[in-house]
C-alpha cells in the first residue's frame, strides 16, 4: 500500500473532477441516444441510462486499476534491474 501525500491527494481530487464532467456529458449522450430507441417510458430511460453509465464506469475503474498495477509491475522490474547493474 502506497503512503498518503498531498500531492497524490491533489492528484486524485483533479481526475475525480474531471470524471464527474465526462460522466455528466456521457449521461447526455446516454440518454439522447435511449430517448431514440424508447422514445415514450421516462422512467425507463432513466433506469436504463443510470445502468448503462454504472457499467461504463466500473468498465473503465476497472481497466485504470489494472493499468496501474501493470505499471507498478514493470517499475519494479525496472528497478531491480538498475539495482543489479
Amino acid at each position: 500500500m502506497g503512503k498518503i501525500t498531498t500531492g497524490g491527494i491533489v492528484t486524485t481530487s483533479i481526475i475525480s473532477a474531471f470524471t464527474i464532467a465526462a460522466a455528466l456529458i456521457w449521461k447526455d449522450v446516454i440518454d439522447g441516444v435511449i430517448k431514440l430507441i424508447f422514445p415514450a417510458d421516462q422512467l425507463l430511460l432513466k433506469f436504463i441510462a443510470a445502468i448503462l453509465a454504472t457499467i461504463l464506469v466500473v468498465v473503465f475503474i476497472y481497466i485504470i486499476l489494472m493499468a496501474e498495477s501493470e505499471t507498478k509491475i514493470v517499475l519494479r522490474k525496472f528497478k531491480l534491474g538498475k539495482r543489479k547493474k
